[in-house]
């Protein structure tokens, strides 16, 4: 019971000097409060007490930070510069006893002007003037020069280069010649032209030309040797190879070919042309896809001269009635072909009696057309082709109708070569007819 008792009085007693101390610390407010931008948590006012924030639902309050034994923190610097403690409130001074008489009113005497006091002189500080005291300037004395002559060195020959923006290594190698151009700088234009790109020049021979020697553009002709550019440049890795004491090689099917992949000009040229599968057939340029028919002097099937010239026979480009026709002179060699049986022609249109003659001018009658435009464009395919060409007319049950023929042919081999061709070209109905 006694135990209880004192435990109860000691709580109370604590608590009374909680109370009071805290009561005392929260009495305690800063020398001044921040402004109300200040977000800091903690705050040191001018004195350089230290304050925290506190306060609940917008209500902010500054309470002191204490030590263990209940001080406040002091001596730190102050949170916002500049901020200086106010100067304490002087204390006002006792007053004086003051001895209180009653005034007698004296006689009236003359006013007398009190005395002036004249103002003191201002001072006016002395206007400071600073000088910039001078340079000084050195004195060198220039010592004799002594001139003497130059030896005499000798003349160089001065080579005019073709590229004089170059390095004076460079200028050495980059002389001009007069049957060489000499490229300078970075080019937009291809190194070579359209038609490829040319292969090593010749080994010395009869023609006095020398490996690593470039060709003028006078000696590029048709069969001109040309390979693509690669190969051109891996080849340079190829020369002078031979073959170590003891070994062998270990293809022999040409696939070690050094002349591989080797071409010409003209055999290049007959690559990029195509005949297209329309009617009537089109001789296209696959390099730029220009229709290159009225230009070049080949018939549907062939795409190189040479081969023409020895099946066909020789073709030229003419210009009649203001269009442009191919003419072809028949090569009287040529082998005759051969036909399978669908393609044979009919024995009623050569004369059996007199071989490689006709009795009279045959013609190839390619089709019946009611209407002239048809006509007369079928009529202007036979003469791209080389054949001369006729319309003719003819009546039946009232209508008036027109067959384009190709002809006249005096002789069944010239007959019969018309007759593959045109059927070639998509006349597939075409025909021999007196």
């Amino acid at each position: 019971m006694k135990i209880t008792r004192i435990l109860a009085i000691a709580l109370v007693a604590g608590s009374l000097g909680v109370s009071t101390l805290h009561a005392q610390i929260t009495e305690q407010q800063p020398a001044e409060f921040p402004p109300p931008s200040y977000k800091g948590k903690q705050y040191v006012d001018s004195k350089g007490c230290v304050f925290i924030r506190a306060g609940i639902d917008g209500n902010v309050s500054w309470i002191p930070r204490v030590t263990r034994a209940r001080k406040t923190v002091c001596g730190f610097k102050p949170s916002i510069v500049g901020q200086v403690a106010p100067a304490p409130a002087p204390v006002p001074a006792a007053e004086e006893p003051v001895q209180i008489t009653l005034d007698i009113p004296a006689a009236p005497s003359a006013a007398q002007q009190a005395p002036r006091v004249a103002a003191k002189p201002r001072k006016v500080p002395a206007r400071v003037v600073r000088q910039t005291a001078p340079k000084k300037l050195r004195r060198t004395t220039q010592q004799p020069v002594v001139v003497a002559e130059a030896p005499a060195t000798k003349g160089q020959l001065q080579v005019q280069t073709a590229c004089p923006d170059a390095s004076p290594l460079s200028q050495q190698y980059l002389r001009r010649s007069k049957n060489l151009a000499v490229r300078c700088g970075p080019q937009t234009a291809p190194i070579v032209g359209a038609n490829g790109v040319i292969g090593d020049a010749q080994v010395a021979g009869a023609s006095g030309q020398y490996a690593g020697t470039p060709a003028s553009a006078s000696q590029i002709t048709t069969t001109t040797r040309i390979v693509p550019r690669h190969v051109a440049y891996n080849r340079i890795n190829t020369r002078n190879v031979s073959l170590p004491k003891g070994y062998k090689k270990v293809w022999e099917d040409d696939r070690l070919n050094p002349y591989r992949a080797e071409q010409n000009l003209q055999g290049r040229s007959q690559m990029l042309l195509i005949w297209t599968q329309t009617v009537p057939r089109r001789l296209i340029d696959r390099r730029s896809g220009r229709d290159v028919t009225a230009s070049v002097p080949l018939i549907y099937p062939y795409l190189d001269v040479t081969t023409q010239s020895r099946e066909l026979g020789e073709v030229t480009i003419v210009q009649r009635d203001g269009q442009i026709a191919k003419r072809v002179v028949r090569n009287p060699g040529v082998r005759k072909p051969v036909y399978s049986s669908r393609s044979a022609p009919s024995s009623k249109a050569t004369n059996p009696a007199t071989p490689g003659t006709l009795a009279r001018n045959h013609y190839v009658q390619i089709g019946t057309f009611g209407q002239s435009e048809n006509a007369q464009r079928s009529a202007q395919n036979i003469a791209r082709m080389g054949f001369p060409s006729r319309i003719g007319k003819h009546r039946r049950n009232g209508k008036t109708f027109l067959t384009v023929q190709a002809g006249p042919f005096n002789d069944e081999r010239k007959l019969q070569t018309a007759i593959k061709l045109l059927r070639g070209a998509g006349y597939t109905d075409a025909f021999a007819r007196k």
